[in-house]
């Protein structure tokens, strides 16, 4: 979500003041920790789930190559404003 539009809606539904600060500390993507977990992931379901769908671990590999290469371009802690996708069309 884009920090104006939580701003304005944590006014008119909460009555609060969202700041800058709070959003850039919950939205910012933790490479290491996603990593860690993914590993952690692919690690249960090899050795605990029979019959797990070759289909995640496809899914996860290619969300850790991701990460990875997101982190050699921005760093290990990527906050929002880093990643935002400014004026993207989606066609439905």
């Amino acid at each position: 979500p884009k920090y104006q539009d939580l701003k304005r809606l944590f006014i008119e539904v909460l009555d609060k003041d969202y700041s800058k600060k709070d959003y850039i500390k919950q939205f910012t993507l933790r490479i290491p920790e996603n990593l860690s977990k993914i590993s952690r992931i692919i690690k249960i379901y090899e050795t605990k789930v029979s019959n797990t769908p070759e289909i995640l671990f496809k899914v996860l590999k290619e969300q850790r190559q991701n990460l990875k290469t997101a982190r050699e371009k921005y760093g290990d802690y990527i906050p929002p404003n880093s990643w935002e996708v400014k004026n993207k069309r989606v066609d439905t």
